[in-house]
């Protein structure tokens, strides 16, 4: 993908590139730290020096660590209370839409690097974040994509669109970078609680998700985790954060877990998108395709109406 690589700021292409530097036809640099380009620009959130100076952003890899009984109770132990039950199958269609050494871009890839791979196996799958916790192929501020127009078959952003400060330029840019007759997947929240502090900016309606795809086309919307869920995750996080004291938060954890673990079963029994079941539910995800058609708003708000009832 090198040969795609530009600026974030000037979009000034790549020229060459040294141990710990890119080098760009403006004469720019950006660095490269332990073999992982860092592409920030100047408008960014994130800068180079927390990269290299290994600051926790977004992420930390150590709620990860089941060793630690705290996180192996949390992760391995307890009922999870929502539950994406449809994204095997999501990606599984989607994967088989791609041709063979397609580009594939995942901005916000987290600790999925290996199973984002594994999805799209016969796809030239290019990973990035904003920081190098899980080392992604190229560290990025997804508001300022470092590559050229038109060069990915599939830009994949899965729970990441909430934490930009700018949804509408974000959007902007996935559309750049995606080939016409391309895919966008993206995957975000409707109800969720705050987190990620302080990089948590937005929440996404089923037409307030749409508006901001005005060169695609929908080829599929759904619900990921829906209206039950929603409840379960509420009441939980009503009941945890009735305490700052860390003992009864916990309990609060374990228990609600326990009891509400099974609701988001009930998210089964209505799994189709309607304009009922889009009332309170966590999540959607869409599946775009690139036509650079210019919609009206109008256009795009009467796509609601087209849902059943």
């Amino acid at each position: 993908m090198q040969e795609y690589i530009i600026h974030p700021d000037t979009h000034s292409r790549l020229v060459s590139i040294a141990n710990d530097f890119l080098l760009f036809e403006d004469e720019s640099r950006l660095p490269i730290h332990n073999g992982t380009p860092i592409l920030f620009g100047v408008d960014s959130l994130f800068n180079s020096e927390d990269i290299i100076n290994s600051k926790k952003t977004t992420q930390d890899r150590e709620h990860l660590d089941t060793s630690n009984i705290k996180n192996f109770i949390r992760r391995k132990l307890l009922p999870a209370l929502c539950e994406d039950f449809t994204i095997e199958k999501r990606y599984d269609v989607l994967s088989q839409l791609l041709p063979a050494e397609s580009k594939v871009l995942i901005i916000g890839t987290g600790e999925k690097t290996a199973y984002y791979k594994n999805k799209f196996p016969h796809c030239k799958v290019i990973t990035s974040d904003v920081h190098n916790e899980f080392q992604p192929d190229y560290i990025f501020d997804g508001h300022f994509i470092p590559f050229a127009e038109h060069c990915f078959d599939l830009v994949l952003a899965a729970q990441v669109i909430e934490h930009t400060i700018n949804p509408w330029q974000f959007c902007k840019e996935m559309q750049r970078v995606t080939k016409v007759g391309g895919l966008l997947q993206i995957e975000a929240p409707q109800t969720f609680p705050y987190h990620a502090e302080p990089y948590d900016f937005f929440r996404f309606t089923f037409t307030g998700m749409r508006s901001l795809f005005t060169q695609c086309e929908v080829l599929k919307s759904e619900i990921t985790e829906g209206n039950a869920a929603m409840v379960a995750v509420t009441i939980s996080n009503y009941l945890i954060n009735t305490s700052s004291i860390g003992i009864i938060r916990s309990s609060w954890l374990l228990i609600t877990r326990l009891l509400l673990g099974w609701i988001k079963y009930l998210d089964r029994l209505q799994p189709v998108l309607n304009r009922r079941t889009v009332s309170m539910p966590k999540g959607y995800a869409f599946t775009f395709k690139k036509d650079e058609l210019q919609r009206k708003s109008v256009e795009l708000l009467n796509e609601f109406y087209e849902l059943k009832r």
